[in-house]
């Protein structure tokens, strides 16, 4: 990357160049603010290093205006004066780094190995917003209705921080893709993604599935067991069907949330544990608080961000973007020779409830695969497996099946 140096003392600009250098940067210094606003048209840097005292200006306002002119500049602040007050304004400018002299080379490997990083993160989330402009994916995620590119802006703008989020939606919906995406835009992203979901244990071993158990802990107990909570140590824990915890666990949850630290059953150590915590639940949150499945206090410390999945039959326009996803997917894993969608067919599927949601388009989807000659996926097929889409008076009117086309026992499942 290309570092501009900003620093009026020959000996540490020098001392500067050879750091980074050394670290792989491609380097240009000048010792005044007025040769720094001149080298930043000429050498157009990617990372600036600036003195804080330089002797015709100040060298927060040298990196502020780098930074108005391409805000995706990074800088790093130094000084042979800390204090409190520059180094507020240092953070205001949007500097990522202020450091004190005299650096060590091991401080400045440091740094640029997270400035590194986080342009690594940057150039991935640009690619990533190219591809939704084009095909209408952010990662796993597939839309172009303006409900979706509303929740596609918000996901990209939370995954810069490391706040709560709480996904709600009905199932089917895709929550624990928005948190696997949420995982990969974030800083976090090469360290551990690690799912659980509440709903689909015992309630007598959540606690030590979360929090992990020491050898004797209880009956069954014949070694140590870490918990999710530490193999998501520095990324990401994504707990879904939240409300389905119980109410002496939900309260355990909310001092490790608060404390940062866990305690294995059966153990008498406080662990410290660095995790992003993302939830997600398909219950109203408000009804579950009523109903006494969500504690208060917890949801106020889960709700930090909020992200509310629209159900598929309020996005039909994403219906067909989505089907034909789902046929290229198969297709790469099964070769079935399934080309394409007669259009009639993608109209059955524009129609549809999909009470399932995504999910349910998918297995359809699957099933259309399976189910067609090598070719296009034609009407009858989709009408086969799309129930109460053909009546004696012909297909079905569109948003629903009247109560008169409904047959319980011959219903067919999706």
């Amino acid at each position: 990357m290309r570092v501009l140096i900003v620093e009026d003392d020959v000996a540490t600009r020098k001392g500067l160049e050879q750091a980074i250098r050394d670290l792989g940067g491609e380097t240009k210094s000048v010792g005044t603010a007025g040769e720094a606003a001149r080298a930043v048209d000429e050498f157009n840097p990617e990372v600036l290093v600036v003195d804080v005292h330089l002797p015709d200006g100040d060298g927060i306002e040298v990196f502020r205006a780098a930074s108005e002119a391409d805000p995706a500049r990074e800088g790093i602040v130094i000084t042979g004066q800390g204090s409190l007050d520059s180094a507020v304004e240092a953070l205001r400018a949007g500097v990522s780094d202020y450091l004190v002299k005299p650096l060590r080379p091991a401080q400045l490997e440091v740094v640029f190995q997270r400035l590194a990083s986080r342009r690594g993160l940057q150039s991935e989330v640009e690619s990533l917003r190219d591809e939704l402009q084009e095909t209408g994916k952010l990662g796993e995620l597939i839309g172009r209705s303006e409900t979706m590119r509303k929740i596609f802006e918000t996901i990209r703008r939370v995954a810069k921080s490391n706040a709560p989020v709480l996904i709600t939606g009905q199932s089917g919906t895709g929550k624990e893709v928005v948190a696997r995406t949420i995982h990969r835009l974030s800083r976090r992203s090469t360290m551990p993604f690690v799912a659980f979901n509440c709903g689909a244990i015992s309630p007598n071993l959540i606690e030590s599935e979360l929090f992990g158990h020491e050898r004797g802990a209880f009956t069954g107990a014949d070694k140590r067991r870490i918990g999710y909570f530490e193999e998501a140590n520095g990324g990401t824990l994504f707990l879904d069907e939240i409300t389905e915890m119980g109410a002496e666990l939900q309260v355990k949850l909310l001092r490790v949330l608060e404390a940062k630290t866990v305690r294995r059953v059966g153990g008498s150590q406080d662990l410290r544990v660095d995790v992003r915590l993302v939830s997600a639940t398909n219950r109203d949150p408000q009804e579950g608080i009523r109903e006494g499945k969500l504690r208060e206090d917890l949801y106020y410390r889960l709700n930090v961000f909020p992200i509310a999945l629209p159900p598929l039959s309020s996005r039909r326009e994403d219906i067909p973007l989505l089907a034909e996803h789902f046929r290229r997917h198969i297709e790469e894993q099964e070769g079935s020779g399934v080309s394409g969608w007669d259009p009639k067919a993608i109209e059955l599927l524009a129609r549809h409830d999909w009470p399932g949601n995504v999910r349910e388009l998918r297995n359809v989807v699957h099933r259309a695969c399976v189910m067609s000659e090598k070719g296009t996926i034609g009407p009858d097929v989709v009408r086969e497996l799309l129930p109460g889409e053909e009546t004696p008076a012909g297909p079905r009117p569109r948003g629903g099946t009247s109560r008169s086309d409904k047959k319980p026992a011959k219903r067919a499942r999706s």
